[in-house]
C-alpha cells in the first residue's frame, strides 16, 4: 500500500473543522460531489470507483485550470518537468 511517507511526500494536518486552512482540497472535494457524487444514486460502489476515476482522469487530463494558465495539470506537468535549466 503507497502512502505518503513511500512516496516522500510530508503530511500537514490543518486543526479540525478548519476549511480556510486546506481550502484547495476542500474544494476539489466540493467539485467531486457537485459533478458526480450528488447527480447520481449510486447503488453499487464499484460503479462509483469508476466514475470516480474517469472523473480524475478527466480534471486531470482535458480540464484545463485557471491557475495553470488554462492548462490541465497534465500539460502543467509536462512542461515543468520537461524545463531545460536555466544556468546563470
Amino acid at each position: 500500500m503507497m502512502n505518503c511517507a513511500c512516496l516522500g511526500i510530508k503530511q500537514i494536518f490543518t486543526t479540525w473543522s478548519n476549511p480556510k486552512g486546506n481550502f484547495d482540497t476542500e474544494r476539489v472535494m466540493r467539485t467531486i460531489k457537485e459533478d458526480i457524487v450528488w447527480c447520481y444514486d449510486w447503488d453499487n460502489p464499484f460503479d462509483f470507483e469508476i466514475a470516480l476515476n474517469k472523473w480524475i482522469d478527466n480534471y486531470n487530463t482535458d480540464y484545463p485550470h485557471q491557475a495553470l494558465n488554462n492548462l490541465t495539470p497534465k500539460q502543467y506537468c509536462e512542461t515543468y518537468f520537461n524545463k531545460e535549466p536555466v544556468l546563470t
